[in-house]
């Protein structure tokens, strides 16, 4: 988001020369500009698609933690935390959220533990 995608580029540099062991690696998804104007997704498509561009972007493997920058209102969360259970599966370590309320940290629970929550 930053940047855009500056601090990921950044951090993948570094990362390459032999960091990478060294390090827990966080990063976010979910905040999509469109026409100047933010919108946050959590769609299964948009989630896998926004991983594998950090993957990229920072030269890894893996992911340590995995936030959601924001929850969105267009895909139950329970969607979003279904594609990143998936992802656990080797692409990332552990899911973080960002800016969620009480209650949908505990529908998260139902499908899959977070390690992180980040708030304002």
């Amino acid at each position: 988001m930053y940047g855009p995608y500056t601090n990921e580029i950044l951090i993948g540099k570094a990362l390459k020369v032999g960091m990478r062991e060294k390090v827990e690696l966080a990063t976010k998804f979910g905040n999509v500009f469109v026409d100047g104007k933010m919108e946050v997704r959590g769609d299964p498509v948009y989630v896998r698609a926004a991983c594998e561009s950090s993957l990229k972007r920072l030269q890894v493997d893996w992911i340590d933690l995995y936030y959601q920058h924001r929850i969105g209102t267009q895909v139950p969360i329970e969607v979003t935390m279904g594609e990143l259970k998936m992802l656990v599966e080797g692409k990332i370590k552990y899911i973080g959220l960002s800016e969620a309320s009480a209650s949908t940290i505990r529908r998260v629970y139902a499908v899959h533990p977070i390690t992180a929550v980040q708030l304002e």
